[in-house]
């Protein structure tokens, strides 16, 4: 496994997309965060500025770039990338072969490659956190806004779970279709289109009216769920409608591991 971590954490660190993908995580989070925060700063206190009061949750919301507020975790999809290309570059360029002519346990190779990616998501999303709530606490400071709250903290923690879950239910995907366009393709389709088009379904045709909070449950809209919804209040329910955080997070992680668990299953039996 020692050897396993080690070829791959060199594999990561020795592939251009992964910087490219880093620095334009870091840089969004940076320039969103400047021009929100002197957006605010500029309007704040005035009739059509923004008051304490509307800016009590501005901490997770520069920390996700507004992913708090319900938009889709754009960084969490470009380290997703990560993931997708790690799998997707195995096969498309032929490195599988000398990967388990190295590392004949494929196994240990399953293992190393998510264990690598996902702390490398989970730091650069930290970073990116971090980063843009530091900026709009400098940005925003002297002012009656409190940027590094409980919430705040909490957002991180989530931040991190669902860049993390995205990333591994990328790579899972990857691995059963031994296809990065494909992979990269599904990474944006499903979540930004079709899960839209199946909700608007059950809105428009009439026998399904009835059922329009199922939707609720569809993948990626339990997962905006961890970044999007607020914390538990007294008679929440973990599925209700809808979903509290806890509740996208198991959906979510539900789907994640059972594509895992078949990517796993899968890359044990094929050939190379």
């Amino acid at each position: 496994m020692t050897d396993a971590l080690r070829y791959e954490w060199v594999r990561i660190r020795t592939v251009r997309s992964t910087y490219w993908l880093t620095g334009i995580a870091l840089l969004f989070a940076l320039l969103v965060s400047i021009a929100v925060s002197w957006a605010m700063r500029a309007t704040f206190g005035t009739a059509e500025g923004p008051s304490p009061e509307d800016l009590r949750e501005i901490g997770p919301w520069l920390g996700t770039q507004f992913a708090r507020a319900g938009a889709p975790y754009f960084i969490a999809y470009l380290l997703a990338m990560i993931g997708i290309l790690g799998w997707g570059h195995e096969y498309r360029h032929g490195m599988i072969r000398a990967t388990l002519t190295a590392l004949p346990s494929r196994p240990t190779v399953w293992v190393a490659k998510y264990v690598v990616t996902s702390v490398w998501v989970a730091v650069t999303v930290l970073a990116c956190y971090l980063l843009a709530t530091v900026v709009g606490w400098l940005f925003l400071s002297g002012l009656d806004v409190a940027i590094f709250t409980g919430e705040t903290w909490q957002g991180l923690l989530r931040a991190v779970l669902y860049a993390v879950v995205l990333s591994c239910l990328a790579m899972a995907f990857t691995a059963l279709v031994r296809n990065q366009t494909a992979a990269l393709v599904f990474l944006f389709i499903w979540p930004l289109a079709i899960e839209n088009i199946i909700q608007l379904m059950f809105f428009i045709v009439p026998g399904l009216n009835d059922h329009a909070e199922l939707p609720r449950f569809l993948p990626f809209s339990a997962g905006n769920r961890i970044n999007s919804d607020t914390v538990f209040a007294p008679g929440d329910t973990l599925f209700g409608s809808p979903l509290t955080w806890v509740g996208g997070l198991l959906v979510f992680g539900g789907v994640t591991v059972v594509a895992m668990v078949a990517s796993a299953s899968l890359f044990s039996r094929r050939d190379a």
